[in-house]
């Protein structure tokens, strides 16, 4: 089964997201341990500023795995976008 482009997902409250990446040419994009930490630190702001609930993740030197319940109206594609995109990420 094709996987749907991530324009025509229907963001919901209430609904579960697997929320996935991988770096380019799949290089790392963890180096360090520090890195973890600096992101771990991300997420939590953001889970609290957009109302949602990690269930699980998994953060692997070339790629994350995050398992999110949107629980108000922000869509929970707004996590990645804000802790890898944002200009205090760029260490």
């Amino acid at each position: 089964m094709p996987r749907a482009r991530k324009d025509h997902i229907s963001w919901q409250p209430g609904h579960y997201y697997h929320i996935y990446n991988r770096g380019a040419r799949r290089l790392s994009i963890f180096r360090e341990k520090d890195n973890y930490l600096f992101v771990l630190g991300l997420i939590r702001k953001y889970l609290s500023e957009f109302n949602l609930s990690l269930i699980a993740y998994v953060l692997m030197p070339n790629h994350y795995h995050f398992l999110v319940q949107q629980l108000g109206e922000h869509n929970a594609g707004l996590l990645p976008q804000r802790v890898f995109n944002s200009a205090s990420a760029c260490i």
